[in-house]
């Protein structure tokens, strides 16, 4: 009976091994496994004053370093937004029924180790929502729609960022591949 009890858990320990389980946690400090992620980590961003410029910054490191992983910046964001607010239903009073609020954000990408520029870009979105009798709910209205649409336009400029540094390395990737593969007195003029 020992034999069998022993030989069950054998096997069970070797299915286990064998079907690709492997530890989701971990104690170990481990490099991130994509580099662009660990990218996205080491990118520092501008601080501003405004409450929209502060939300705009929680909901990017949000979105750049979720485990908010320690390591040294690489990069510096700044970042450049402009909020209007128009009217776009009138009631027959004169007063606004229906407010749309746009957010217009510019964002430029530096490497703190070269100054080099690395990634431009903007990104806008718009929202609206009701102009009702209670300034409190209008306030609350207008806030949640303000947050809502900070945590789009973060999500855009995130996804802006991680096509831009993918493509940064290929191309990285791609000078190597070709000073390799050229003969040596070609190198020589690409190396300097």
């Amino acid at each position: 009976m020992k034999i069998v009890k022993k030989l069950l858990i054998l096997t069970s320990l070797l299915a286990l091994v064998s079907c690709g389980f492997q530890m989701i946690y971990n104690e170990d400090d481990k490099k991130i496994e994509t580099s662009y992620e660990q990218d996205l980590a080491t990118i520092v961003i501008r601080k501003d004053r405004t409450k929209l410029d502060q939300d705009l910054k929680n909901n990017l490191y949000d979105l750049l370093n979720p485990d908010y992983i320690k390591v040294d910046p690489k990069y510096f964001l700044s970042l450049k937004t402009l909020k209007s607010l128009t009217s776009t239903f009138t009631t027959s009073t004169g007063s606004s029924g229906r407010n749309k609020i746009y957010i217009n954000v510019d964002y430029e990408l530096i490497n703190l180790d070269t100054g080099e520029v690395i990634s431009v870009g903007s990104t806008a979105v718009n929202d609206n929502y009701d102009v009702g009798n209670n300034r409190f709910g209008t306030y609350t209205a207008e806030e949640y729609v303000r947050l809502n649409l900070t945590k789009v336009a973060a999500q855009n400029i995130r996804n802006s960022l991680v096509n831009d540094l993918i493509e940064m390395r290929k191309k990285k990737t791609l000078n190597v591949e070709t000073i390799k593969k050229t003969p040596e007195k070609k190198q020589k003029k690409y190396k300097q």
